[in-house]
């Protein structure tokens, strides 16, 4: 792994400025993939030889995104939540929306709700508590069953690179300079847990509806993120280079 490692590091840490191949929100991420040869897919494996790649440009979002678990209590949770939990949208007050950082150390209140993370050693799950605006436990049934989530962790996750860049525009095009990068080993699914319980690790809804074409109303999801501090990154992942 460590010859991976430095074949990365000498492909990416150039001093160079390098035009970004995506106008999109993640090109910072999309231009480093390119730059290691690697075609874009939607298989949750990691990014490059067996190493999950987080490339980084802003300081204004210090989280790390790990990776995106549905809730499978389920079969149609994040339908459910979307419409007895949901908010009007901005523009189109008719649809329900829900978009919301929940924590395992704190509740997090959101249109008469609150909001907040637990983990149920005994049924082996961690579970989205609901209660009404009295602290009234109302709603325990979503959740996220350890087998499934170990699995998405060990799978992506057992080598990571963050690669931090710097980003500038010249006459209307973006470009990226990757200036520095770490690896690091995962510590185990057990430390994870824990880090969910302190609420270190965070659970990000993104829950919309698309407001154009044939789909026009219909729930959109983005995604529910498991995601990290940078600064905490530490506490989940030994540093190995």
């Amino acid at each position: 792994m460590q010859d991976e490692f430095k074949k990365i590091k000498d492909k990416v840490i150039t001093g160079n400025w390098i035009e970004s191949t995506s106008k999109g929100k993640g090109g910072v991420g999309i231009t480093l993939e390119n730059i290691l040869g690697k075609e874009r897919e939607n298989f949750e494996i990691p990014d490059y030889n067996g190493i999950e790649l987080k490339a980084k440009y802003s300081t204004r979002e210090t989280h790390i995104t790990l990776f995106g678990a549905t809730p499978d209590s389920y079969l149609f949770e994040i339908k459910r939540i979307q419409r007895e939990y949901g908010y009007p949208d901005a523009t189109l007050p008719q649809f329900n929306i829900f978009n919301l950082s929940i924590y395992g150390n704190r509740y997090v209140f959101l249109n008469q709700h609150y909001f907040r993370l637990s983990v149920d050693q005994k049924n082996k799950k961690i579970v989205l508590n609901i209660y009404d605006n009295h602290f009234n436990l109302i709603d325990n049934l979503i959740s996220w069953s350890f087998e499934m989530v170990k699995e998405k962790l060990e799978r992506k996750l057992s080598y990571l690179a963050i690669v931090h860049a710097e980003r500038k525009f010249q006459h209307n095009v973006v470009y990226f300079r990757y200036t520095d990068i770490h690896f690091y080993q995962l510590k185990s699914f057990e430390e994870f847990i824990q880090l969910v319980t302190k609420g270190l690790i965070r659970i990000t809804f993104r829950i919309s509806v698309y407001k154009s074409g044939r789909k026009y109303g219909e729930i959109y999801d983005h995604g529910t993120i498991f995601s990290i501090d940078e600064k905490d990154i530490t506490r989940l992942f030994d540093k190995i280079a």
